[in-house]
């Protein structure tokens, strides 16, 4: 008795706990197919806050996350669009409030962030300055570029101005032997180094070369000598975003007149190229401006299918035998009718005529059908998306063959070739600057409509066009249909066919089955190439050293720097360069120390440090001075060093100080500092002078 009650004590537990377990699973898929619902008819909101619950519930369910996370991401644009709609119409209120509503399902969004800062309060993004050149030459001509002197001469040979100018800028002019010297005349009050190096270049029909920090070599500008002379380097230049092939074709075809050489490296995605130091930095310049990421679209597609089947039956329906004729005789005893005839009473046989129940057929039916897919479809701007929906119908070939070589040929040999057969959409979307979007459409169905001999024949519907959007605007294209209509008579011969009374004696027949497919497209730009300020300026070429293009604005420019040191700041510096950079994790990186100053210097002593993270000073370069003319002493322990120095022969103004060789062994944001400075001059006078730092972001 007690096994058997705890028997059934387990029973009733297995009971409940399977009622439970139905009842979960129950709740489970009516919330998935509620959000489903929602999401397909496109309220995205009440399907997120549906999923939201279920996901909690069920955090390990794919489905559910999948239903989730698609949720998010529509809910997210369709935020997004309703914003930029209501900021191109002026309405702040409604924009501010769809910004806040798409922040809220991605709060981490910063480029999403700015961009209604920007709108809401007025902070434009900050224009980015010109990165600067990583194409430096070997040597950099160490002169004042800030003192002019005056020259005034008449019919003197040109080699003895070059001479004269070199004198009093402390620079040695070198010729070569091809160099034709002429008589020239030059009178100016006042004139800076580059600007008469360059003229003295041009009336000589000649070009420069610096050898050293002192040292210029002449030469005539020809072409075997420009191949001989000019100095040129190879440049390894990789890429983020465009394909090397596409850049190689790009410089070739833009920088052809300038001698250069050029090759792809597919598998780093680079393009290794050899040239002249300008117009190495003029292809980095132009890198710059085309390597950039591509805009991508989110294109919402939406296919809808309506199945239409329509059936209308009319007149009378006498069923399969209308009518039915027997014979038989009645049976006495029992009363009934017998189907066998007795021969002997034929007197007594009768027949009969069954007429069937008639039915009157007054039925119309009507059957719609949708059936309902929705991709998402991402894609980069200029490339096609092709997206299909169906089977794939494998269609029967033959072809006859000899059976033997040389022979007949009377041998069949079938082949299937397989063919798509659905719905297949080519779609190439266009982003234009005013967040429009140009999509080249296709459209393609195709159908089996019915068989010959075993042979399927295929149907066609084809569309092409060209449109143009808002984003967030839906366009929708339908008219793709496809109608069958058959038709049957049944009924009485001969009185069936009866014009207008042949419905009383039958009944018609007639099907008719309609499909049409419905498409609609809405766009939603999801990335935008980054266009800088800098990058809209022109790239010059052939600008004479030390001058400032026009279009480049104030302050220091590309050709200044391929010219010689950059332009010193009106205030006296040690600085650091480059001042910004991105070095690679456990990379090590090179950093050049420059001294500009309005005073003459003869002691010099700093120390500086690194912060941020793990570094270590490899190297600290000075073996570049003379040391019969400059005493250096340096020392590098870790991330520190120091450095003095003591210009005893000829007193310092503008000088490169030290180069730094630098390991990262962490990422993060590091930066180069000089902590402590001291300078004098020639009378123990103490000099002012300012420290600029670096920046490195180690990735």
């Amino acid at each position: 008795m007690n096994h058997r009650k705890l028997f059934t004590i387990r029973g009733i537990w297995l009971l409940c706990g399977l009622m439970i377990w139905l009842s979960a699973c129950a709740v489970h898929s009516t919330q998935v197919r509620q959000g489903r619902d929602l999401y397909q008819n496109g309220e995205y909101d009440r399907a997120l806050a549906s999923l939201r619950e279920a996901v909690k519930k069920y955090p390990n369910h794919s489905e559910i996350k999948t239903l989730y996370l698609r949720a998010r991401i529509g809910s997210y644009y369709h935020h997004l669009s309703l914003a930029r709609r209501a900021r191109a119409e002026g309405d702040r209120d409604a924009a501010a409030r769809e910004y806040e509503a798409a922040l809220a399902v991605f709060p981490d969004n910063n480029r999403l962030r700015e961009e209604r800062d920007e709108y809401l309060h007025g902070r434009p993004a900050e224009p980015q300055a010109p990165a600067e050149s990583a194409i430096q030459p070997p040597f950099l001509l160490q002169v004042d570029t800030e003192e002019a002197i005056g020259i005034k001469l008449n019919n003197v040979p040109v080699s003895r101005i070059f001479k004269m100018v070199g004198k009093s800028f402390s620079v040695n002019f070198i010729f070569d032997k091809d160099f034709r010297d002429f008589l020239y005349s030059i009178e100016v009050d006042s004139i800076r180094f580059y600007p008469v190096l360059n003229q003295l270049c041009l009336v000589a029909n000649a070009r420069y070369r610096v050898l050293g920090p002192r040292s210029i070599l002449i030469y005539p500008d020809t072409p075997i000598k420009k191949r001989a002379l000019d100095l040129k380097g190879v440049k390894v230049f990789y890429l983020d975003h465009i394909m090397a092939e596409d850049a190689k074709k790009l410089i070739m075809a833009m920088f052809r007149d300038q001698q250069i050489m050029a090759e792809e490296d597919l598998n780093l995605n680079a393009i290794i190229v050899k040239a002249s130091q300008d117009t190495l930095q003029e292809i980095e310049s132009f890198l710059q401006r085309v390597d950039k990421e591509r805009n991508e679209v989110q294109l919402d597609v939406e296919i809808l299918e309506v199945n239409r089947n329509l059936l209308n039956k009319l007149g009378v329906d006498f069923g399969t035998t209308p009518f039915t004729l027997s014979a038989g005789q009645k049976n006495e005893t029992t009363g009934e009718i017998e189907t066998t005839i007795r021969t002997g009473d034929l007197s007594d046989v009768n027949f009969f005529l069954n007429i069937p129940s008639v039915a009157l057929n007054f039925l119309e039916t009507d059957d719609n059908n949708k059936i309902i897919a929705k991709p998402n479809l991402r894609g980069v701007d200029g490339e096609e998306i092709k997206f299909m929906v169906g089977d794939e119908l494998p269609i029967p070939q033959t072809q006859w063959q000899a059976f033997a070589a040389g022979g007949v040929e009377n041998t069949p040999v079938t082949s299937y070739q397989y063919q798509n057969v659905g719905v297949t959409i080519q779609l190439t979307p266009f982003v234009h600057a005013d967040r429009e979007v140009t999509i080249q459409v296709k459209f393609t169905i195709k159908f089996v409509t019915g068989y010959l001999d075993a042979f399927p024949i295929l149907g066609k519907r084809e569309l092409e066009n060209t449109i143009r959007l808002r984003e967030g605007e839906t366009s929708i294209i339908g008219g793709f249909l496809r109608d069958e209509v058959r038709g049957s008579l049944s009924g009485l011969p001969a009185l069936s066919k009866i014009p207008v009374l042949g419905r009383l004696f039958g009944a018609s027949e007639r099907t008719i089955q309609q499909t049409d497919v419905v498409f609609s497209i809405t766009p939603r730009v999801i990335r935008r190439t980054t266009i800088r300020p800098a990058d809209q300026l022109p790239i010059w070429s052939n600008v004479p050293a030390g001058e400032t293009p026009a279009s480049a604005g104030e302050g220091e420019t590309q050709q200044e720097e391929r010219a010689g040191p950059p332009r010193r700041s009106p205030v006296d510096t040690v600085s650091i360069s480059p001042a910004n950079r991105r070095v690679p994790l456990n990379n090590t990186a090179y950093f050049t120390i420059r001294l500009a100053s309005r005073k003459e210097i003869t002691t010099l002593a700093l120390s500086g440090s690194i912060s941020g993270g793990e570094a270590e000073v490899e190297e600290l370069k000075t073996d570049f001075f003379r040391s019969d003319e400059i005493k250096v002493l340096s020392n590098a322990s870790g991330d520190a060093f120091d450095l003095g120095y003591s210009f005893f022969n000829e007193p310092q103004r503008n000088a490169i100080l030290a180069q730094l060789k630098v390991k990262f062994s962490a990422k993060g944001t590091y930066t180069l500092t000089i902590n402590h400075l001291t300078a004098y001059d020639q009378n123990r006078t103490p000099i002012q002078l300012d420290t600029a730092s670096a920046e490195v972001e180690v990735f």
